[in-house]
């Protein structure tokens, strides 16, 4: 008595139905994309809200009048909080993809894929939490008022974080996904030369400007979108299954 639990089966003679681990690596694949583009949305969202911190040019008294605002503290704390949820969606993107497109790397691009995925996290976080500071100290422990000296550090720190280190961790993820793309070939090659041109100018620019900086979010759900539209028996990696993990 033999049984087979995983081959294909068919119906006819041409048509294949996939088994049960097919129908697992579809759902993996599927649930990367939605994960990607639920980072996206949330990053753009989060990054729309931040980028209406006030001016530090602004005088010491519109600086401190800005964050006596209630509006503005729930815009920078909900920015946080936006952040944090991107974060989340990220890491889930990273973990199925590395399951996936990462088995066909050797261990030095699978390293560098996920370390650069982690500081990703760590820095976006970081950066959002300072930035989202003085805001969250006035809603939460009732801080009397904000001083122009604290949105000053807070704002520069979060930049700091943001506009010069995170572009540069984002570009190094980029370049590693893109090189994992043109050697597994299970996406668009054009895909990953639009990855290599936008890691360079996030890589080289001493200073990523707003426009710039969502090209990371947007670079992220052009992959996902494609993780959609690419067949998943495309998406298998050419080392035999493991069933341990699927």
């Amino acid at each position: 008595m033999s049984a087979v639990h995983d081959s294909p089966t068919t119906v006819g003679e041409d048509v294949p139905v996939a088994g049960p681990r097919a129908a697992r690596r579809a759902r993996s694949i599927e649930s990367a994309a939605v994960a990607g583009i639920a980072y996206s949305v949330l990053a753009v969202l989060a990054m729309t809200r931040m980028a209406s911190y006030p001016s530090l040019a602004s005088t010491n008294d519109e600086l401190t009048a800005w964050f006596d605002e209630d509006e503005n503290q729930v815009l920078l704390a909900g920015a946080l909080a936006l952040a944090s949820m991107a974060a989340i969606a990220f890491l889930w993107f990273v973990a199925v993809i590395r399951r996936r497109l990462g088995e066909r790397e050797d261990r030095f691009f699978a390293t560098v894929f996920f370390g650069s995925g982690i500081a990703h996290v760590v820095v976006s976080l970081a950066g959002a939490a300072v930035l989202a500071g003085p805001a969250v100290a006035m809603t939460t422990l009732d801080a009397a008022e904000v001083s122009p000296a604290s949105a000053s550090l807070a704002g520069g720190i979060a930049a700091a974080l943001m506009l010069i280190v995170g572009p540069r961790i984002q570009a190094v993820f980029i370049f590693t996904t893109s090189t994992v793309i043109l050697r597994s070939k299970v996406l668009p090659s054009w895909l990953a030369v639009v990855g290599y041109v936008a890691g360079l100018l996030m890589f080289v620019m001493p200073f990523v400007s707003l426009p710039v900086g969502y090209a990371f979010p947007v670079w992220v759900f052009a992959v996902s979108v494609m993780l959609l539209v690419v067949r998943p028996s495309e998406l298998d990696v050419a080392a035999p299954d493991d069933p341990a993990r699927s």
